[in-house]
């Protein structure tokens, strides 16, 4: 288990996190939603991107066991996709594995799902892995494998943020008999390679879903009450002395609104998920309460759920305020990666380098003879090439930018100099210039190197044309970093305006 120590310093290094439980608007429930036959990546990525537009960064989605018992590469083949998508647009993912919700009153199943009964509240919901495979004791194994494999394969991705375990144990009338597969389920998780805290919520708050509290690294939990319940909440957790994330709330019938929560959250640094981003196949923006939903058309207040199906606000006044509390200068913390082979190679797959050391260009030539080969030619109007010294005694990295004609980098020397950091866009200008603009640009949108001097296979490449690039050093005492450059005569440097929105972290 985490201490808390350590739980804190990563909590600090994390912006304010502020997501919402994520279904596709075409999904009934968990399975319908990775299923091959009902998965729409399209869809999904113009949902997350709407969710970035307001400020969001992170969601919580729930995995299906059964799909993972049935058609685990699809599951994780989908999942991978998913997590692409969210890391695009700087969202962070908590994947829930366990659940004890089950509004359908069935068993989990696979092919086509049920379609919505109208009037209803998320009728399609099946629990994970249902309960007749929960309680059966010979199925424990196979639980243990689908924990742990799942989480030696993503358990280093740092796309993922929580695992999320075990959503609600005990629900659904089953209180007690939940908890020997809790503890087995986090006794499991602790034996895997993982580098994400574990969590699972207190939703109840009774003697048996408070172990909850007492497993975790980080303290999660569920609240749909008005504020001053909540307040008594937040504070009962507290006590545990670890941070607290509220991975379900927004009960707009019970006055737990944007308005009257979000600021108190903000206020108290608690990260917060509200139920629902679109209205859709789910009906969650339908009451618990089946008496006070329409068959047809829409209740006069929604319950759950931020954005109607074309993806504009259910109410704007609500999506102004959570953009609002969460768009405060915003600064993206890219980390410092070292400067390898490996790297490098990643670099010129993607077009934005040219790597230079002899065998990586090596070709046949006649015994006796010589020959020479082009790598790349600049045009005839940017002029003669030159051999420069770059000095740079800069923090920030305040000269981003790109040039018109490839630039020659040889890092050669750097003995008592101070460290160099080189940052790296990996899309081109128009890319990130539209993810700025839709104030979507993310720590995944660069890569920061730290600069290695006289390695032949790293330290000379040539910076391709067009790519966005800067260089920085670190603070503290040391010579100015120095390196070596040629570069046509007629070179312009077209700086991108990053506005100091880039900080580097070690």
């Amino acid at each position: 288990m985490w201490s808390e120590e350590k739980i804190w310093d990563w909590y600090g290094k994390n912006p304010w996190i502020v997501g919402f439980n994520y279904l596709p608007s075409n999904a009934v429930n968990s399975t319908e939603m990775w299923q091959k036959e009902s998965y729409d990546i399209t869809l999904i990525e113009k949902e997350l991107c709407a969710a970035s537009r307001i400020g969001y960064n992170a969601c919580r989605v729930f995995i299906q066991y059964l799909l993972w018992k049935e058609k685990k590469e699809e599951l994780y083949s989908n999942f991978e996709m998913f997590l692409d998508i969210a890391g695009r647009y700087g969202i962070k993912v908590m994947p829930v594995l366990f659940d004890d919700c089950a509004f359908a009153n069935k068993e989990p199943y696979l092919g086509k799902q049920d379609e919505p009964i109208k009037g209803i509240h998320n009728s399609g919901w099946t629990p994970s892995p249902g309960f007749a495979a929960a309680d059966d004791i010979r199925n424990r194994f196979l639980l243990e494998e689908y924990v742990t494999e799942t989480l030696n394969r993503f358990g280093k991705d740092e796309r993922i943020l929580v695992w999320d375990l075990y959503n609600e144990p005990g629900n659904s009338g089953r209180k007690e008999k939940c908890l020997d597969l809790l503890h087995d389920i986090f006794r499991w998780a602790r034996s895997s390679q993982i580098q994400q805290p574990l969590t699972s919520g207190v939703w109840a708050f009774e003697e048996y879903d408070m172990v909850c509290a007492e497993l975790s690294d980080i303290i999660s939990f569920h609240d749909y009450r008005e504020l001053e319940e909540s307040r008594k909440r937040a504070e009962r957790l507290e006590v545990y002395g670890k941070p607290l994330l509220c991975t379900e709330w927004l009960h707009r019938n019970a006055d737990n609104r944007v308005e009257t929560h979000m600021p108190y959250y903000k206020e108290k640094k608690i990260g917060i998920f509200n139920w629902g981003l679109v209205e859709g196949k789910s009906q969650t923006y339908l009451s618990w309460d089946a008496s006070e939903n329409t068959v047809d058309g829409e209740p006069e207040i929604w319950q759950h759920d931020i954005l109607r199906k074309n993806l504009t606000p259910y109410n704007t006044q609500e999506t102004d305020l959570i953009s609002s509390l969460i768009k405060e200068k915003k600064v993206l913390h890219v980390p410092i990666q070292d400067m390898t082979r490996e790297r490098m190679e990643f670099l010129e797959k993607r077009g934005l380098i040219i790597r230079l050391y002899p065998s990586h260009h090596r070709f046949e030539v006649e015994e006796g003879c010589g020959e020479a080969r082009e790598l790349y030619t600049s045009s005839e109007t940017a002029g003669a090439h030159k051999l420069l010294a770059a000095g740079i005694n800069r923090t920030s990295f305040d000269a981003f930018g790109m040039h018109d004609e490839n630039e020659d980098i040889f890092l050669l020397g750097g003995e008592k100099e101070k460290e160099l950091y080189m940052l790296i866009g990996l899309y081109s200008w128009e890319i990130l210039s539209m993810k700025k603009d839709r104030e979507v640009l993310c720590s995944d949108d660069f890569l920061c190197l730290r600069c290695k001097y006289n390695d032949p296979f790293v330290s000379f490449f040539s910076m391709c044309k067009g790519v966005l690039h800067g260089e920085a050093v670190a603070e503290g005492d040391g010579e100015t970093a120095t390196f070596y450059v040629t570069e046509p005569s007629g070179i312009k440097l077209t700086e991108f305006p990053l506005e100091n929105m880039v900080c580097v972290k070690k």
